[in-house]
């Protein structure tokens, strides 16, 4: 049986590792960092997300501390969801290159809605499909980064084959 001892023990070392990872992060990002003038530049989202995560493990640790536990009954795992959303990205990182950002994100979308319980395969699909078509947009040709097009970029723009003349 678990006791509520050791949960705030546990939440405590869950805690104090987030807080390490954010602060490694926040390190390394600095270390790494290049001399540039810019405002928003490469080293802006490792910043936000070792934020992120020094204050969500400080936040682990005040409610550890304090004797608030996340779950008095302990850690309940939905094994069915992990592997569910384990296969998605597994999925995805095989078919990426193939079939494109599109169809393998939409399918790890609907691996990740399945894992959440839903039930509806078509919604799912055409709600993963708009997301990640918006996202390849965006992300093409909004801000110049090149997601892999897959066998739908190729069918609507062939690449260019060498003439010889």
């Amino acid at each position: 049986m678990t006791t509520g001892r050791n949960l705030r023990i546990g939440e405590a070392v869950l805690g104090g590792g987030v807080l390490i990872l954010g602060l490694f992060i926040a390190f390394e990002t600095m270390r790494g960092t290049g001399s540039t003038n810019a405002v928003v530049g490469p080293a802006l989202f490792p910043y936000l997300i070792s934020a992120g995560l020094v204050i969500v493990g400080v936040a682990l640790l005040r409610e550890a501390i304090s004797g608030h536990v996340a779950h008095a009954g302990g850690m309940e795992l939905d094994w069915i969801a992990v592997a569910l959303v384990s296969a998605g990205l597994i999925i995805q990182m095989f078919l990426l290159e193939t079939l494109g950002w599109i169809p393998a994100s939409a399918l790890l979308f609907m691996a990740v809605a399945r894992a959440f319980g839903s039930r509806r395969l078509v919604i799912d699909a055409v709600l993963g499909i708009a997301l990640t078509a918006a996202s390849f947009v965006v992300f093409n040709y909004g801000l110049g980064l090149n997601l892999p097009g897959g066998v739908i970029a190729d069918m609507i723009a062939p690449a260019d084959e060498p003439t010889t003349e």
